[in-house]
């Protein structure tokens, strides 16, 4: 320990040659601090000399910081700065006013410690919204959602994931309201979809087809919309919405990579068309899980806001609930596979593009039709076997059951334009 002790001693005043003689005073603060509190800034001291010398000294000594925090980073360094240089900051503006490269650049350094601090700090929506407010730099910004998008590949508890929602939904709109370039806007989205599709693992049975009747009922006669699909797609689209005129036989609108906070499923990111009766479409709702009950509202143009009711008809939680086999790969089902679709006698048939590329298709047919599947995944911890056309509207949820010694494929085809569910199960 000794020797660490001099070894940080030795790194303090190796930089204090550089330094305006006025801070010696502050340095050999900072070199106490470390030696007793493994920390560069633990004495008040250190602020009263700052206020007593000159701006450019003031200057000096952010960058010192810098440098130091740089050569002895840990979560107890980080702590520690981040706490001492929100005082500081205000201290700087009086002195100095933020016109001045004192005062801006420690709130520069100020926002790199905090992305710093999230990095080890526990996810608060509220603390995240307010660190973003404060982040004097677009890039400061941007930072601060890529520090986010690397967290939250290890959360992994429903409370943090919602938080981290929270956060990137203001993040979004106030990036927005800033005029900020469109890549963080797109970060926002992408961190709400990475979040949704991580809580819906832990929360299952959302996924099926809803009946949906809007409170004005002239406008329904008009928009067609009778049903809607929520459906998990492939990574990039993840949870998609599909509103639906099952007698004309169409999706109306395709909501891609939704969100949801909760049991609220909102559309995630702005879309425009030029569709007269759907242009720039929205939508919100609350899924009441123990009534199987959606409320909500869906927006465009023409209509304005309209609200609207549902419940299910059909869920697939059911192939969840199955006995399903654990751990079986795309590889074992490669192959023709006999089965019933409703009542109709089809061949599924799942393949590889090429022998070298690991990806694999899907298809549906008979005589008289085919269904291509483009997104083809199972989920080794559940056993669950998912197929989905490109256009996000069809997709096929199946478990492999063991039946005695054969493998059974049991689930369903949700069949989003024509408001349909039908079972399905191998022969």
């Amino acid at each position: 320990m000794k020797k660490i002790i001099l070894a940080i001693t030795f790194l303090v005043s190796s930089y204090a040659w550089a330094l305006k003689p006025s801070l010696d005073p502050a340095v050999k603060m900072v070199e106490e601090c470390m030696k007793s509190e493994q920390i560069l800034y633990c004495n008040d001291g250190i602020t009263d000399v700052l206020k007593s010398v000159s701006l450019d000294a003031r200057g000096e000594f952010v960058y010192y910081l810098k440098d130091l925090l740089n050569q002895n980073e840990t979560p107890k360094t980080i702590v520690n700065l981040y706490e001492r240089l929100q005082v500081l900051v205000p201290i700087y503006e009086q002195l100095d006013g933020c016109l001045e490269w004192s005062c801006r650049d420690l709130k520069i350094f100020l926002g790199d410690v905090s992305i710093r601090y999230v990095k080890i700090s526990s996810i608060d929506s509220a603390f995240l919204i307010n660190l973003y407010k404060n982040q004097a730099a677009q890039s400061a910004r941007y930072g601060l959602l890529s520090t986010l998008h690397e967290k939250a590949a290890k959360v992994t508890s429903l409370n943090e994931m919602d938080e981290m929602i929270r956060f990137a939904e203001f993040a979004k709109e106030h990036s927005r309201s800033l005029k900020d370039e469109y890549y963080l806007y797109e970060s926002a989205v992408s961190l709400i979809s990475k979040m949704t599709t991580s809580s819906l693992k832990l929360r299952p049975g959302h996924e099926g087809l809803y009946t949906v009747e809007f409170d004005d009922a002239e406008l329904t006669k008009n928009l067609k919309i009778d049903h809607l699909a929520i459906m998990e797609s492939n990574d990039r689209d993840a949870l998609v919405v599909n509103f639906i005129s099952s007698k004309s036989r169409i999706v109306n609108f395709s909501f891609k990579a939704a969100g949801v906070l909760g049991n609220r499923f909102f559309s995630n990111q702005d879309v425009y068309n030029n569709k007269l009766d759907i242009a720039a479409p929205f939508f919100k709702f609350d899924l009441n899980r123990d009534t199987k009950t959606i409320k909500g509202v869906f927006t465009s143009v023409r209509y304005g806001q309209l609200t609207f009711t549902g419940h299910l008809v059909e869920s697939n939680i059911g192939v969840y609930s199955q006995e399903n086999v654990k751990n079986i790969t795309l590889e074992q089902l490669v192959g023709h596979h006999k089965v019933t679709v409703g009542s109709f006698e089809m061949t599924l048939v799942i393949s590889k593009r090429t022998a070298e590329r690991v990806m694999y298709e899907g298809a549906l047919l008979n005589d008289n039709a085919m269904l291509s599947f483009s997104k083809v995944s199972v989920d080794a911890a559940t056993g669950i076997i998912s197929l989905v056309d490109w256009k996000n509207e069809r997709k096929l949820t199946l478990g492999a059951v063991e039946v005695g010694d054969s493998i059974v494929l049991k689930g369903q085809y949700l069949n989003s334009p024509l408001g349909s569910v039908l079972s399905v199960e191998s022969r």
